[in-house]
């Protein structure tokens, strides 16, 4: 075998590994985060006396706080929280660079190495809950999420011969303007003195939603294409 074709060969098989081990995190993730939020015993910034979760109502980093927005002991939920971003955190580690070898070459390894700095920042929200560190929590949310948000404009670009209007180009712009908007939210109300209010909670919670769609579509895409190059070159 040619040596550029064993070489091709080994990176198809890297990201095979890389897409299995993405959507095995991404499952746990999913599974872990329903169960943390099942195990919150409640307490949002608009109902602080509330019970239970609510998409609605509270965020994501209010899982990993020692102590629920009610008073009530929160350990149960943040520890499976902590294991659901830690999924989520792995399942970005591995998708980054699936994601960059849907582009040419050059812009594909910066795409990999800028969204893998901003998954340790996301990792790192983990270890600094906003209870403890309400300051450098929002810090390196808004870093790491700026650095996200670069990716997934770049991300937007066509590849080969998809289609203007793709489902994975659909939801790399909603996850980019959604995540813009969860940003600026964020901003307004935790250093501007904007009110709480239900919106900045819902649009994270699409954000989300739009994120895990850009990764499942965008693997889904990228193996498609290994499927494509491989039959050629066979």
């Amino acid at each position: 075998m040619p040596v550029n074709s064993a070489s091709s060969a080994s990176h198809s098989e890297r990201l095979t590994r890389a897409a299995r081990l993405c959507w095995g995190a991404l499952w746990l993730f999913a599974l872990a985060i329903a169960c943390a939020a099942w195990l919150y015993p409640g307490g949002s910034w608009t109902e602080p006396g509330s019970a239970a979760f609510s998409p609605l109502r509270n965020f994501w980093c209010d899982l990993v706080r020692s102590q629920a927005i009610n008073g009530a002991d929160n350990s149960a939920s943040r520890r499976i929280s902590g294991v659901a971003f830690a999924a989520l955190a792995l399942a970005l580690w591995w998708f980054w660079p699936i994601a960059g070898s849907l582009l040419a070459p050059a812009r594909g390894a910066r795409v990999s190495a800028l969204g893998r700095l901003s998954t340790l920042a996301l990792f790192s929200m983990t270890l600094l809950p906003s209870d403890a560190h309400p300051l450098w929590h929002g810090v390196v949310a808004l870093a790491g999420g700026g650095l996200g948000m670069v990716c997934a404009a770049v991300c937007c670009i066509r590849c080969g011969t998809e289609a203007r209007y793709s489902a994975r180009r659909l939801a790399a712009f909603a996850t980019l303007l959604l995540s813009a908007v969860n940003a600026a939210l964020y901003i307004y109300v935790a250093y501007a003195g904007g009110p709480e209010t239900l919106l900045q909670p819902a649009v994270q919670k699409l954000a989300t939603l739009a994120l895990l769609s850009w990764m499942a579509t965008t693997l889904r895409r990228a193996a498609a294409q290994r499927d494509l190059s491989d039959t050629s070159a066979g």
